[in-house]
């Protein structure tokens, strides 16, 4: 029974630390802890993007309320990965709000699951989370993955930027 014990112990410790990883993978986003997207984000977005997720007029466009939008939108969900990843540069426009400034990329500084997980804070922050399309998903370090190897310059993102209704 002893011997039986030691030779699943390592299997059974393995199970406790892979659940967790595993069942936020595609989670409603209600259910994700996004703590560590937080500390991400008020570390790094902060500086541009402010605490409460507003922007900086004409330099940074806000987050709050415009977040849900982009996701909403064709192809919206992997653009804000892309923007995370490979930065933008290009003029846009939020509420009649010009904005032309650069985003850094943030490919070489962040690895998968700090995308995903500050993707995550950012959606469910402010009043984002009320404003999300229903059954919304939470991003995956799998889904950042998937998409990290394509290179895109800043501009090309920009290019790709879905039409907002």
């Amino acid at each position: 029974m002893k011997g039986l014990l030691k030779l699943l112990a390592p299997a059974v410790l393995c199970l406790i630390i892979a659940i967790p990883l595993v069942s936020a993978q595609g989670s409603p986003i209600g259910e994700v802890d996004t703590s560590a997207g937080e500390a991400t984000y008020n570390s790094v977005c902060l500086a541009c993007h402010m605490m409460t997720g507003e922007g900086t007029p004409y330099a940074f466009p806000p987050l709050n309320n415009h977040f849900p939008a982009l996701v909403a939108a064709e192809g919206g969900r992997e653009y804000v990965i892309d923007v995370v990843l490979f930065g933008l540069m290009g003029a846009i426009e939020v509420d009649g709000i010009p904005y032309n400034s650069v985003m850094t990329p943030h490919v070489g500084m962040f690895d998968d699951q700090q995308v995903a997980d500050v993707l995550n804070y950012v959606a469910t922050a402010w009043d984002n989370a009320a404003q999300l399309p229903e059954g919304f998903l939470a991003f995956t370090a799998d889904e950042v993955a998937a998409l990290r190897g394509g290179m895109w310059s800043s501009s090309e993102v920009h290019e790709r930027r879905p039409v907002l209704d």
